[in-house]
Parts: C-alpha cells; sequence; structure tokens
C-alpha cells in the first residue's frame, strides 16, 4: 500500500535519508543528468545546496517499493535579479506567503496518479501552513498532466526558480478542487509510522550537510 511520509530534514531517520539521498541520484542525476556539486558530492546519491534542516519532504514510500516519489517543500525566496522585469500583476502576487516545491517526482509505473497524489499532500500542508501558493518547476508532460486533471496552475516568467534545471515555473493555488474530490481524507504518515527499521537518526546539521 503507498503511504506518504511527511517529515522535515532534520527530523528524518538516516536510512530513509540514505534510500532518499539514492532515489534522487536514480532521478536527477542519472535520469536527468543534473550535475552534483562536488562538496555534496556522496557516491551514488543526491543533494544540493537547498537541503536545510527545516525543510519539509514529502515521500512516496511503499514496503515492496521503498520510495517510489517525492517532493520538497520550503519557503520561496525571491531572486535577486531577473532577466525581466516583472509585470505589476505578478509582483503583486508574489507579496502572498509562498512556498517552493522542488524535487517533484514520481515513478508512474508503480502508480500512474501518484504525481497528483504528491501534489495533493503539497498543496494541502501549505494551506493548513497559512500558504497560498506553490512555485514549482514543470515538464510538458507535468503539464499535461495537470490539464488532464484540471490541477489549477498558471506559467511563471523565466527566472523565478532559482533551484532547478528544469524547464519552467509553475504557480499552483492551494486550493485545487478537482485533487480534493479526488484525494480528500487521504491522511500523511510519519516515518516511525511506515519504516519497518528505522536505523540510528542523524541530524543533517551532524552530516554535514
Amino acid at each position: 500500500m503507498m503511504k506518504i511520509i511527511q517529515t522535515r530534514l532534520k527530523d528524518m531517520p538516516s536510512s530513509l535519508l540514505a534510500e532518499l539521498g539514492s532515489y534522487r541520484y536514480s532521478v536527477f542525476a542519472r535520469g536527468e543528468g543534473w550535475s552534483i556539486p562536488s562538496r555534496l558530492s556522496t557516491p551514488g546519491q543526491e543533494y544540493d545546496r537547498f537541503d536545510r534542516s527545516d525543510v519539509i519532504w514529502l515521500i512516496a514510500w511503499t514496503a515492496q517499493q521503498g520510495i517510489c516519489g517525492c517532493a520538497r517543500l520550503m519557503q520561496w525566496q525571491e531572486p535577486v535579479t531577473t532577466a525581466e522585469p516583472q509585470p505589476r500583476q505578478q509582483k503583486d502576487q508574489a507579496l502572498s506567503p509562498i512556498w517552493e516545491m522542488s524535487r517533484f517526482s514520481a515513478k508512474l509505473d508503480v502508480d500512474p496518479e501518484l504525481p497528483l497524489a504528491i501534489l495533493w499532500h503539497s498543496v494541502q500542508l501549505a494551506e493548513l501552513s497559512g500558504i497560498d501558493y506553490l512555485y514549482s518547476a514543470a515538464t510538458p508532460m507535468l503539464e499535461q498532466m495537470f490539464e488532464h486533471h484540471q490541477v489549477l496552475y498558471e506559467p511563471l516568467s523565466a527566472g523565478v526558480i532559482q533551484s532547478e534545471d528544469n524547464l519552467f515555473a509553475v504557480r499552483i493555488p492551494v486550493r485545487q478542487p478537482h485533487l480534493a474530490d479526488k484525494f480528500r481524507g487521504a491522511r500523511r504518515f510519519s516515518p516511525e509510522e511506515v519504516l519497518p527499521t528505522l536505523g540510528v537518526s542523524v541530524s543533517w546539521n551532524s552530516r554535514g550537510r
């Protein structure tokens, strides 16, 4: 059974942190070909400079498959400089509370609707935290899925998202009525409720990340 784990990086058990690093490496470094800064290099694992202790992770996990998808939620910070002046409307929108959703991934062969489930938990958690919008990188395939399932979103100008190597960014309001109809009532789990063995919990800071 697929379960969505919610945890902050600082509270993540070391076994889950290692599994997440390996999953990210297989998806983003090996699959997408993203480069990994040498100072963050761990053989077979992927990390970046945005992996701070307070960021929130949503991790899709099954006992049979292990990690099948993930999303990282953190406070969005406006870029210092942009290539083009932003329209006034977009500037006003940026004043609303915003999180950035990055490292958004899901194995479609395990569950074709898994990206929607992770997105639902992301927007629900954001809304409960007083956030109005998520900014996220998107791909054409993800955009097609959003349109097919009536996910509300708006494209953003280049340069808004700084932490991704992806093609373009979108702005996603947390109120998603069609996702609510599909996933309302689904709960999130702590690592302790899901993982059969946790290993030794090691804080992110003590690992030097």
